[in-house]
């Protein structure tokens, strides 16, 4: 009698598997379906390729300002390893399957399916590459004094729209947290003599270069901004700016810097580390 019973509890625990596991099926393929979709209209392909260039130019950069001179192949092999943009991509994916929030995002891949969508993503993708040259930083330099002097109102759209998607705040905490994460794998990472500075202490020196971080990054989101809308017109920066107050699009937002701040903080601890290994070897 009680391996009648067993069984049949067996059996019901099988049949509930099954139920639930080709019941899931679907969803799930649904849900990647759906990243997809987000992978390719946002064009995050080539934005995770471009955040690799500038993140290996970064640590190269860091060397030469320490006064190492040339830096050896093993230190960019392994910046392009910090920031590899196939990583990235996988772990955008991962972490957006696991937040559960594509039933939620749907409306907003299908905005940026539009022309006006698709417009936007192409010109950030272009900022993001001219202004990482003095011509392009001048050139959104002179187009946000000409909005301020002849064009406010515009003008005044652009900041509407940057508070409604939080842009400078998360860019100023972004930042800060990247920063943090640096120093962590930076001080853990030196030997036990040189481990001069406490958690507390590294908290307290960001903080202080705060109000630094705060200025460095509202110039860069307002010159951001003017390059990127230049060639929107009016009406099409209404549209965008009553897309950006829609609940779906907050929800979109939060999801991405919430992934990509965990990206950042991991290439930033990494890069710390690896920064204080070379230290401890004396040079690249």
């Amino acid at each position: 009698m009680s391996n009648y019973f067993f069984n049949i509890f067996y059996n019901k625990i099988i049949t509930q598997f099954f139920l639930i596991f080709f019941l899931t099926l679907p969803v799930q393929a649904i849900e990647k379906t759906e990243v997809d979709r987000l992978v390719k209209v946002l064009n995050l392909k080539e934005l995770f390729e471009e955040l690799k260039n500038e993140g290996v130019a970064a640590g190269i950069e860091m060397l030469k300002e320490e006064g190492r001179g040339q830096q050896s192949q093993e230190w960019s092999n392994k910046l392009n390893d910090i920031y590899s943009s196939d990583n990235l991509e996988e772990f955008f994916r991962n972490e957006l399957l696991k937040l559960g929030v594509i039933e939620n995002i749907v409306n907003i891949i299908d905005f940026y399916e539009t022309s006006l969508g698709k417009k936007l993503i192409k010109n950030e993708l272009a900022t993001r590459r001219a202004l990482k040259n003095k011509d392009g930083k001048a050139q959104a330099k002179k187009i946000l004094n000409q909005l301020k002097y002849f064009k406010p109102n515009r003008l005044s759209v652009y900041k509407k729209i940057i508070e409604e998607n939080n842009y400078i705040e998360d860019n100023i905490s972004s930042s800060m947290n990247s920063n943090l994460a640096f120093y962590q794998g930076y001080s853990l990472s030196l030997p036990s003599d040189k481990q001069g500075l406490l958690e507390a202490e590294i908290i307290s020196k960001i903080w202080t270069n705060e109000s630094e971080t705060r200025k460095r990054m509202t110039e860069w989101v307002m010159g951001f901004t003017a390059y990127t809308y230049n060639d929107l017109s009016q009406n099409e920066l209404n549209i965008f700016l009553e897309f950006s107050k829609s609940k779906p699009s907050k929800h979109l937002n939060n999801s991405i810097n919430h992934i990509l701040d965990k990206a950042f903080e991991n290439q930033s601890y990494k890069l710390g580390q690896a920064f204080a290994i070379l230290s401890g070897q004396g040079g690249a």
